[in-house]
């Protein structure tokens, strides 16, 4: 029983400093705490051997965070007002990946800019939620009632909005809602033209804006009298819909990262059609044909090496199932991105099936479990040996 009483004082008085110091810590700190704290979450490795292919552009999985972090911890001073804070953030971002999407004349590095950026605010706002959640769950405590948690919660809502007000695509307003009325629930697409080995191509992005649903959970909650009652009824529904908005979220952001690593690499072969294009004599046939194959085949290797990362990294224990699907997507994105490069260089359009990439009845190879990671590296390491026995025989 004594030993009881000791433990149940020294909870008590842990509970009371953490009280004291989520008094004197902003909102602010908070974020960029867990901003820290998310990037260190998973240890770097290094699987591509490349260090002497530095014409070989790779995507790495961690953009997002690392520019994060990067502007995160540029741009923050002790004490800084989170709305301070955002104004900063949203300058540096828009300066890293400038972006109008109402120029006349788009290009691939515009819709990588775009993409990633979107990527960015995802991640943020996620950030933010986890912020968000933390708070949730010291609300009824000593100095944190229904006032403090529901004047909080309004000025995280009107950020994450503003967020996405500041990173427009197409006719949608924004990426998130204050209520499901806002919007009429119909998928935001957007077409652009864009200039492909000399023809035009278009691009078809798509996106789903969501809802907060937040506003509601305090009109439901008063028709609960009893206090104790009202406060677990709140908590319990914001955690709901917070859990929910994460998932979505990250959702959502996993979609801008597939679109990222799309159009950076729509972009780099365009650049190499294009350099390629102002170095080479219009009149030699042979010289033509060497070009566009060298850009396939720069090309190609390139997506490889990045869907070998993937690989790699997924064979490990420590991701879920949504970083799985998340990169599987990415796999198979790349792998109909490289039939697509083959197809508008020789009109070859199943240069993946003879890579052993996709197999004989169109099925693509997996990353989505440890197992299948493991399995697909091998199969990728022979088709990087089929392209540079290619090269070899192209480029003596």
């Amino acid at each position: 029983m004594q030993w009881f009483l000791i433990g149940l004082r020294f909870v008590s008085l842990s509970m009371m400093l953490r009280i004291e110091f989520l008094k004197r810590i902003s909102l602010t700190a908070l974020l960029v705490a867990t901003v820290n704290k998310t990037e260190g979450k998973e240890p770097k490795k290094d699987s591509n051997g490349t260090k002497d292919l530095l014409e070989i552009p790779l995507y790495p999985m961690s953009v997002a965070d690392e520019v994060l972090l990067s502007i995160t911890n540029k741009i923050y001073q002790s004490g800084m007002e989170f709305d301070s804070f955002l104004v900063l953030f949203l300058s540096e971002l828009q300066s890293l990946y400038p972006f109008d999407e109402k120029a006349k004349a788009l290009t691939y590095k515009d819709l990588y800019f775009a993409s990633i950026r979107c990527e960015i605010v995802f991640c943020f706002v996620s950030v933010i939620l986890k912020v968000w959640q933390n708070l949730c769950l010291q609300f009824g405590l000593e100095g944190y009632g229904k006032n403090e948690f529901e004047s909080d919660s309004a000025k995280i809502q009107e950020w994450i909005i503003s967020l996405g007000n500041q990173f427009k695509m197409g006719d949608s307003p924004h990426f998130f809602l204050k209520t499901k009325e806002e919007s009429d629930w119909v998928t935001s697409k957007v077409n652009v033209s864009l200039p492909w080995f000399g023809t035009i191509k278009t691009e078809i992005i798509q996106f789903f804006p969501l809802s907060l649903e937040i506003h509601r959970v305090w009109k439901e909650a008063a028709a609960f009298k009893d206090p104790i009652e009202f406060n677990q009824n709140i908590v319990s529904e914001v955690l709901r819909i917070l859990t929910l908005l994460v998932y979505r979220v990250n959702a959502n952001q996993a979609r801008w990262h597939q679109y990222a690593v799309r159009f950076y690499y729509l972009d780099f072969v365009e650049k190499e059609f294009e350099r390629k294009q102002n170095k080479k004599n219009p009149d030699s046939q042979n010289e033509n044909s060497k070009s566009l194959f060298s850009i396939r085949d720069l090309s190609l290797e390139s997506a490889i090496r990045t869907i070998k990362e993937r690989a790699f990294h997924m064979q490990s224990g420590v991701y879920h199932e949504m970083d799985r699907q998340n990169q599987q997507m990415v796999v198979s994105s790349l792998i109909h991105l490289m039939d697509q490069i083959s197809e508008s260089v020789n009109g070859n359009k199943e240069i993946t099936k003879k890579l052993r990439l996709v197999h004989q009845y169109g099925g693509i190879i997996s990353v989505s479990t440890a197992a299948s990671a493991r399995d697909s590296l091998p199969v990728i390491e022979d088709a990087l040996l089929q392209l540079q026995k290619e090269r070899r025989l192209h480029f003596p």
